[in-house]
């Protein structure tokens, strides 16, 4: 039985190696045939932005490559760092806190960054 994972991206992608170590845990999880998703909340919505800064917005475009496509962004955190949908990457459902909620509470692991 595939056990659904909700991987969480909170923190900014300046963290260095632990972004790219989420990512890294994220493309393993997914090949091995779980069904994997992502949500960026507050500042880990910068993480799919493109630009000198975001090292790792390039690998999160593998993402449909793994059979990764519920991509999820906090509907609240894009708006206060000037951002849309169409900035991202890749592309991102918005969702709002309630929706959140409910996703979370979905999955069968929940993996913070």
């Amino acid at each position: 039985m595939r056990r659904r994972i909700l991987f969480v991206v909170s923190h900014a992608p300046r963290r260095g190696a632990l972004a790219a170590e989420l990512l890294d845990e994220l493309l393993i999880a997914a090949a091995f045939e779980q069904k994997v998703s992502v949500l960026f909340v507050g500042d880990g919505t910068y993480q799919l932005v493109s630009g000198d800064d975001a090292g790792t917005a390039r690998g999160y475009r593998a993402l449909p490559t793994y059979d990764v496509h519920d991509v999820f962004v906090e509907r609240a955190a894009l708006k206060p760092r000037g951002l849309t949908p169409e900035r991202l990457v890749i592309a991102a459902r918005p969702l709002t806190r309630p929706a959140i909620s409910r996703l979370i509470a979905a999955q069968d692991v929940v993996v913070p960054d």
